[in-house]
């Protein structure tokens, strides 16, 4: 999925940071305990970069997610809700929501999330109905 500039800058300080701590890890004092920094090139990493498996985030996502007091929700479901702010940042379609999700095909997209749009539909046909001219009245009476 892509994402917007403010998300991608603050996975880039946090990448910063592993790069630092990598580096830091190879740099210990003498006599200091050594760990091992493991590069992964990912950026959602355990404490020593190595790969985190995804059950691990989710299980946060929900501790999280608890701790807030909101109602049932776990991390599939932030998914959905960028289809929804697609259509609330005024992207408009399934077509936006397709790209935007990255999913194959549009069938998918419109299965998934129409009653989203449906709301569009009716504005589109109401702005489509308004760009034909009103009939004239007649001037014989």
């Amino acid at each position: 999925m892509k994402l917007d500039t403010g998300t991608l800058r603050v996975l880039r300080e946090h990448r910063e940071r592993d790069a630092w701590n990598a580096r830091a890890s190879q740099q210990c004092a003498e006599g200091e305990e050594a760990h091992d920094w493991v590069e992964t090139g990912k950026i959602l990493t355990a404490e020593d970069g190595s790969w985190l498996h995804p059950d691990v985030l989710s299980k946060e996502f929900q501790r999280l997610y608890e701790q807030a007091d909101l109602p049932p929700s776990n991390l599939r479901d932030l998914r959905h809700g960028a289809a929804a702010l697609v259509k609330a940042g005024g992207g408009g379609d399934p077509h936006d929501a397709k790209v935007k999700l990255r999913h194959s095909t549009i069938t998918l997209t419109s299965d998934t999330y129409m009653e989203l749009f449906e709301e569009y539909e009716d504005e589109l046909t109401e702005a489509a109905a308004a760009a034909v001219p009103p009939a004239r009245a007649s001037t014989e009476d």
